[in-house]
């Protein structure tokens, strides 16, 4: 997901664990922040709470062991097409597979919450969307529908 560029002084060290103050990190890939709701059965209440997710994979298991609230694509400036990183509301994500002189590769649909899409891969194909089958691997208004109505 990414590389450590810089970092600051050594603040505290507990046990072998190294805390600092600040890192400057180098992105290749978008990332998740996945809201959710959990539980506290010893203050009988419920919390909000924010995972940073990294992977896809990850980001399917917190959508089904957590009551979620809201997921956002943190998507780098070559993806959503600005000069800036963005933080948008996912609605879904899909993925397609491509066959190149490389070999099969993965493509990333994420439709945001706006219905705007922004593919994600790594190939030099134009237009490619229109050169994929997507499937749908996660529909977040639908997971938190389900989640209120049980």
């Amino acid at each position: 997901m990414f590389s450590v560029l810089n970092r600051s002084v050594d603040k505290v060290c507990l046990d072998d664990v190294v805390f600092h103050d600040s890192v400057d990190l180098e992105f290749f890939a978008p990332w998740y922040l996945c809201q959710i709701f959990e539980y506290d059965h010893v203050h009988d209440c419920t919390l909000s709470s924010i995972k940073l997710v990294s992977s896809l994979n990850s980001l399917s298991s917190i959508c089904h062991y957590y009551q979620i609230d809201k997921v956002y694509l943190v998507s780098p400036y070559y993806l959503n097409k600005s000069e800036v990183w963005m933080l948008d509301v996912l609605d879904s994500i899909w993925v397609g597979k491509h066959e190149s002189e490389e070999g099969i590769i993965d493509i990333y649909k994420y439709v945001l919450d706006s219905k705007k899409c922004l593919i994600h891969h790594h190939s030099d194909i134009i237009d490619i969307e229109s050169q994929v089958n997507f499937e749908l691997v996660i529909n977040f208004h639908e997971i938190k529908t389900n989640q209120q109505n049980v």
